[in-house]
């Protein structure tokens, strides 16, 4: 039987593996992972003494039919000519490359090919496998994590799933589901049922991209595994069209998902030393950490919710003429411009990353 192979171990590869791996999505005799400094798998190794490890990416070529690819972008095309004389029809490739596009892939491999745009804060711990339900503190039964991918592997006629939505209040999965195949078979349960998971081991958002020709079957794989660990987002075929409109709203929706937690990481850092600072050391670094993280966390609950929207928070918070107003309004006069100055930085990079990957890949 084929495996699932995974190539690069730097931070979003051993997030990802260790995911998979903590979650139970597959089994570690399926797995083989491949890194160019083959001790850097030594520990894990260690930990999951079946799982196949090399340095090799040509044995995982030939032994495995989905392969994950966790490299730098500059680094990807050399990589596919390296395996591609090992791929086969039934090949599928995911990447996490920023900025590649499938018609710079198409210029040299014409394959199945997906794109995962991961966020570091999807990496799942054993906090999350506790199971507990912060809404009511009840236990909730996690058993049942890491079978859909089992459901998966026996479904012939798999329906397009465009968007997933997990309602948290009370634990119910609310599937939004799209361009249903007329052929398809849906009369078992069972072919949704593989898309429900438990809600408390999501953790941050990944975007998924397919290629034109990648199948429903693979889309499925692809999109239960990180679905299992995080909320997806499937960006349609439109998006990737020629269009610099639908590029743009691809690489937006990157720098929220991707690029945010580190926005955030920043100011929260700066309001505690800001907050330590004023205070005089009165409060502390860790007690301004902890106010600022609860506070966030709440916030984000609430709206996450929709127990409280942003304007109701603002609302509720703000008197007139008070303390909350007068900094609401000069964040509010000073902050647009900061964020929309951001934006039109990081999309001028984008530009310079796309010319360049044109050049090298045309």
């Amino acid at each position: 039987m084929k495996k699932y192979g995974f190539i690069g171990y730097g931070n979003m590869g051993k997030m990802i593996v260790e995911n998979i791996l903590n979650l139970k999505i597959f089994y570690p005799n399926e797995m083989i992972i491949s890194n160019r400094t083959l001790s850097k798998l030594n520990k894990i190794k260690k930990d999951y003494p079946d799982i196949t490890i090399t340095d090799d990416n040509t044995y995982l070529a030939k032994n495995c039919d989905k392969i994950f690819i966790f490299v730098e972008t500059p680094e990807f095309k050399d990589l596919i000519f390296q395996i591609s004389p090992f791929l086969t029809d039934d090949s599928h490739i995911v990447h996490v490359c920023a900025g590649l596009s499938f018609e710079n892939i198409n210029s040299f491999y014409k394959g199945s090919v997906s794109q995962v745009i991961p966020s570091i804060v999807s990496t799942f711990n054993n906090y999350h496998n506790e199971s507990i339900n912060i809404n009511n503190n009840e236990d909730v039964d996690n058993t049942h994590v890491g079978e859909n991918i089992n459901n998966i592997r026996n479904i012939n006629n798999i329906c397009n799933i465009n968007n997933i939505d997990i309602n948290i209040n009370n634990n119910e999965h609310v599937n939004n589901i799209h361009n249903i195949d007329n052929n398809s078979d849906i009369g078992s349960n069972d072919t949704f049922n593989c898309f429900k998971n438990a809600c408390n081991n999501k953790l941050g958002i990944s975007l998924i991209l397919h290629s034109n020709n990648t199948s429903n079957t693979d889309k499925c794989l692809i999109e239960e595994i990180f679905n299992e660990f995080s909320y997806i987002q499937i960006i349609d075929d439109f998006e990737l069209s020629n269009d610099e409109n639908n590029d743009r709203s691809v690489e937006i929706a990157t720098i929220l998902t991707s690029c945010a937690p580190a926005f955030i990481s920043l100011i929260i850092d700066n309001l505690v030393s800001i907050a330590n600072l004023k205070s005089e050391n009165k409060i502390n670094v860790n007690e301004a950490k902890y106010i600022v993280v609860k506070t966030f966390l709440s916030t984000f609950i609430q709206i996450d919710t929709d127990n409280l929207c942003t304007s109701d928070i603002i609302d509720k918070t703000s008197t007139k003429k008070g303390i909350t107003e007068i900094g609401l309004n000069y964040l509010n006069k000073n902050s647009n411009e900061l964020i929309n100055d951001l934006f039109d930085l990081l999309l001028e990079r984008y530009d310079e990353v796309k010319s360049e990957l044109n050049k090298n890949y045309s």
